[in-house]
């Protein structure tokens, strides 16, 4: 079910990781991808394993992407989105092909139903990349609460936040359980409007933390992995599109250039 999207100070729309260390260590989870991508971010992450698909001989790739407007590509001119770049770059390594079932404002309870639905199970099973956005919007439909009293917003917040690590476990599971095998892929949050709003700051440490919960639940998961985009668009809103809060075709590409860098 679609939502109106709506400016606040940490980001609108989905969408795709300094934060507790114990939950970022092991799992290349701290922001310090170092490089033109993005600057670094406290102390480089061990580099996460890659993963190779294994389709049957013959048989092209199947990549299944679910999730909100991050997981659509809104606001990429080029239409294509992080799945049309990784697309693209399984072509130059073999047959593949893309089934996207992101949909504009998606919160994590709608993306759990499509991700036990019998259709998608079935799509899954035959997968051999599963790419996940979801989050972003539960936190900032949380957030966006105009007049409220900060601590009625840290109360939604917070509520939210539950309710995100539930779904987002029942999302992998039923994953998990479809495809056994698949490597699963899970898009990180990020901070869009940095300084330019005074509560950047306080923004960029809620979405860092629910970050850190996602890599917390992918753990519990084998072939489950977490792409980093925080540093990617952090102090650089020439990677956004003109909405000021989705990636443009550039942030795009570096988001796709990232799972690619895991799934080889």
């Amino acid at each position: 079910m679609a939502r109106s999207t709506t400016r606040f100070w940490l980001w609108t729309a989905p969408v795709t990781i300094g934060v507790a260390a114990a939950l970022v260590l092991g799992v290349g989870f701290v922001l310090a991808l170092r490089g033109a991508a993005g600057d670094p971010i406290g102390e480089p992450a061990p580099p996460v394993r890659a993963v190779e698909p294994t389709p049957a001989p013959g048989a092209a790739r199947r990549i299944v992407v679910i999730g909100d407007s991050l997981a659509r590509g809104t606001g990429d001119e080029s239409g294509r989105g992080f799945a049309g770049v990784v697309l693209e770059g399984m072509r130059k390594r073999g047959r593949a092909e893309l089934v996207n079932l992101g949909v504009n404002g998606m919160e994590s309870p709608e993306i759990r139903a499509i991700a036990e639905s019998a259709n998608v199970r079935g799509l899954a099973a035959n997968a051999s990349l599963i790419l996940v956005s979801a989050g972003a919007n539960d936190l900032s439909h949380a957030a966006a609460r105009p007049g409220a009293a900060p601590g009625a917003v840290a109360d939604a917040i917070s509520g939210s936040r539950r309710t995100y690590v539930e779904n987002l476990r029942a999302i992998l599971t039923a994953l998990r359980t479809a495809n056994p095998a698949a490597p699963i892929g899970v898009i990180g949050l990020y901070d869009p409007f940095g300084e330019r709003i005074g509560a950047g700051r306080l923004g960029a440490e809620v979405i860092v933390q629910w970050n850190a919960l996602a890599a917390e639940t992918a753990l519990s998961f084998p072939r489950v992995f977490v792409i980093p985009t925080f540093d990617l668009f952090q102090g650089r809103e020439d990677r956004l599109s003109a909405d000021k809060y989705h990636p443009n075709k550039e942030g795009y590409e570096l988001i796709g250039a990232r799972i690619l860098q895991v799934v080889r």
